[in-house]
């Protein structure tokens, strides 16, 4: 029995398989979620699945309440009196990768009301950067988000020891999404970040500004030790 339709993503539109379906007579429906740079714009998505699920009513009110809760946390941080330096990701293979200015990561930071040092940097995914100049304009940065797939202070170190020459290391101020993993192994963060940015934006809040939530548990972010 063939498929009402298909859901799908691509880089260029020219994927063979779909091209395969749709000759077949197979609608074949893209969904573009990954491409939104904005945290709400990722997570208004689930109106387009609720259209398909004929619960567009639903999905709107789902969404309704996220953007309610993502705003209402950002005008909390606002609030804010400081503005602590934020850096980000974490070597690969001698290349440091970290979002870029525009991006959805650099998004969340900027809503916490953080400063994150490479803000002013073009594009919207990833930069690719030699530790010499991430030392040079991040050692002093006050806090670390998402150190790429680290779960330790020590494994850290152990991968390369110019990770402990940042302040935010020196202090224990590095904050991992890689630890909560769902039953099947996933990294929690991947699967419902994007579904949830109300969340994360509050767990970034509780990091920079910890007195503006004072109720909230961080939900996907852990401390490194």
């Amino acid at each position: 029995m063939n498929p009402d339709a298909v859901i799908g993503f691509a880089v260029d539109g020219n994927n063979s398989a779909y091209s395969t379906l749709r000759k077949a007579g197979i609608p074949v429906l893209y969904n573009s979620d990954w491409t939104e740079t904005s945290p709400l714009g990722k997570a208004e998505w689930i109106k387009f699945f609720g259209a398909l699920f004929d619960k567009e009513n639903e999905a709107d009110s789902i969404f309704m309440s996220i953007e309610k809760e993502y705003l209402s946390a950002k005008k909390i941080a606002s609030e804010a009196m400081e503005k602590p330096t934020v850096i980000s990701g974490a070597m690969y293979k001698d290349v440091w990768y970290m979002p870029q200015g525009n991006s959805w990561g650099a998004q969340f930071i900027a809503d916490a009301n953080g400063d994150y040092l490479w803000k002013d940097s073009e594009g919207t995914g990833s930069l690719s950067l030699n530790l010499e100049s991430v030392l040079e304009k991040g050692h002093n940065a006050e806090i670390w988000i998402g150190p790429g797939q680290f779960t330790s202070l020590g494994e850290m170190k152990n991968a390369s020891q110019a990770y402990s020459q940042f302040k935010a290391y020196k202090n224990g101020k590095v904050y991992s999404y890689s630890m909560k993993k769902g039953e099947s192994g996933g990294i929690v963060y991947y699967e419902l970040a994007p579904n949830r940015p109300d969340l994360v934006l509050k767990d970034l809040i509780k990091i920079l500004h910890p007195q503006l939530l004072p109720d909230h548990d961080i939900f996907f972010f852990d401390q490194l030790q």
